[in-house]
């Protein structure tokens, strides 16, 4: 959501994340030798709290403001969010059945193909799309869980917390031993990635002006677990990447930390992360694509991918601003023109 009066630690944050998201998906699968593993066993968990950043950020803004209005609320998260996403899976479907397709059934089953695809999470060469998916859900959600936070005082809130990150917690390592009853969970319906969503509105409200250290050891104290149960115990690690608490406690920590200390301009480089951090969305529904097939195809072509941390790294930097290009220039030219769309239909609409 866009506010006249941009607040830079989310804009910072939100530059971090997209990095962060698409250096993920820049480290090999598969480690060739003990430092290697080392390097993407420290870094991937560090990079990947930035996940739940993302449903932090949102459920910050929407569960905050904006959703008094829920028909309003629905038609502006339309012409935000899933026609930029339509538009982004179909630019995936086309390129890999179309462009690199063998077969050329014709227009009409395309596009049919395409919606299908786009509404079965089964849109070619896309995995990253699954974030989609769940915030969208989140956004039917939204208007009804605005109105239930804002309706707690802050002990009650602070008691709704601690109940879902205790069940959270007892599901995330009970159940895979058989000691949670399915049953029990099936049913508690604050859970999963509605957690972080939740989060970002909470931890604004409660602990924005509280002293920041607890937080900074809930932090570094889950990352360390987070690396004790990967060297000690590899074969029992539930949620080790999205959904453990020691997951949780570092997204919180990295959260809290721009939130009390990320307020500080510097002139050129804080512009420069709001012009990135508007088109981020873009960047992020387009990373995968340009990585894949522009970003790789260059890197394989120079002697850097022969080194592991430098191929990660120019990988990364350069998916990162030919991702930026594209999607300044589709957010200033087709996306402005399809979200015009919905405007006008709802405007004649409410003009007869």
């Amino acid at each position: 959501m866009e506010r006249k009066n941009r607040e830079i630690q989310y804009d910072y944050l939100r530059v971090i994340a997209v990095i962060a998201i698409i250096m993920v998906h820049s480290i090999p699968a598969q480690a060739a030798n003990d430092t290697q593993q080392l390097f993407s066993a420290v870094l991937m968990p560090v990079l990947l709290s930035f996940v739940g950043i993302y449903f932090m950020l949102s459920g910050l803004f929407i569960l905050d403001d904006g959703t008094e209005n829920i028909l309003r609320f629905y038609k502006n998260r339309f012409r935000t969010i899933v026609i930029p996403f339509g538009f982004y899976t179909g630019i995936y479907y086309f390129y890999y059945n179309v462009y690199l397709g063998q077969e050329k059934p014709g227009f009409f089953p395309h596009i049919k193909a395409w919606l299908f695809g786009w509404l079965t999470e089964t849109t070619p060469m896309a995995p990253h799309m699954w974030f989609m998916y769940v915030i969208l859900g989140l956004y039917l959600c939204a208007p009804f869980l605005s109105r239930m936070l804002k309706a707690m005082t802050d002990h009650e809130l602070r008691i709704f917390l601690v109940m879902i990150l205790i069940i959270q917690t007892l599901f995330v390592y009970l159940q895979p031993l058989g000691v949670l009853p399915g049953e029990f969970f099936q049913y508690m319906i604050f859970k999963g990635w509605l957690i972080y969503f939740v989060l970002g509105y909470s931890l604004k409200r409660l602990y924005q002006n509280t002293r920041y250290f607890p937080f900074l050891a809930a932090g570094l104290t889950g990352f360390a677990l987070t690396m004790i149960q990967k060297f000690f115990t590899p074969g029992f690690t539930p949620g080790i990447h999205d959904l453990a608490p020691t997951m949780i406690a570092m997204a919180s920590a990295v959260f809290l930390f721009f939130e009390q200390y990320g307020t500080v301009s510097f002139p050129g480089f804080t512009n420069a992360c709001g012009l990135i951090s508007r088109h981020s969305y873009g960047m992020y529904l387009i990373h995968y694509l340009v990585l894949g097939q522009v970003s790789a195809a260059i890197i394989e072509k120079t002697w850097i991918r022969h080194f592991y941390v430098p191929k990660i790294i120019c990988l990364t930097v350069l998916t990162f601003f030919i991702s930026l290009v594209i999607a300044w220039l589709l957010d200033e030219t087709v996306m402005k023109l399809l979200k015009r769309i919905p405007k006008l239909i709802w405007k004649r609409e409410n003009d007869r």
